[in-house]
């Protein structure tokens, strides 16, 4: 019996990948703010979530000129201001920068 939970198991994650298992975490600011996975997951469970989505909460950054020599994050010179916010910003599984896809730029994303 224990072999075939552990090959049920093998396959899913095989099947799945690791970031499946991954969702059922939520960033600590979310979960203080009393969050639940229809806060954000309105039109259909486990879709990603729109920009337009992220925006009933949080306001869109002010455009900032600081950025240790990088441009302004939230008004990329490629995208303008229209990449949306999981490009970077990832609640279920560690944020990233996107940017360092192509550029080498140091700076941590929430």
């Amino acid at each position: 019996m224990f072999k075939l939970i552990l090959k049920a198991a093998l396959v899913m994650t095989a099947v799945l990948g690791t970031p499946a298992f991954a969702g059922n975490t939520m960033k600590p600011h979310h979960q203080t703010a009393g969050l639940k996975c229809n806060s954000c997951h309105v039109t259909t469970p486990f879709q990603a979530v729109s920009t337009e989505q992220c925006v009933k909460c949080h306001q869109l950054p002010q455009k900032k000129t600081d950025y240790r020599g990088a441009p302004d994050k939230h008004d990329s010179p490629h995208y303008g201001p229209t990449l949306d916010c999981d490009n970077c910003h990832h609640e279920h599984e560690v944020s990233e920068n996107y940017c360092n896809n192509c550029h080498e730029f140091d700076f941590k994303v929430p």
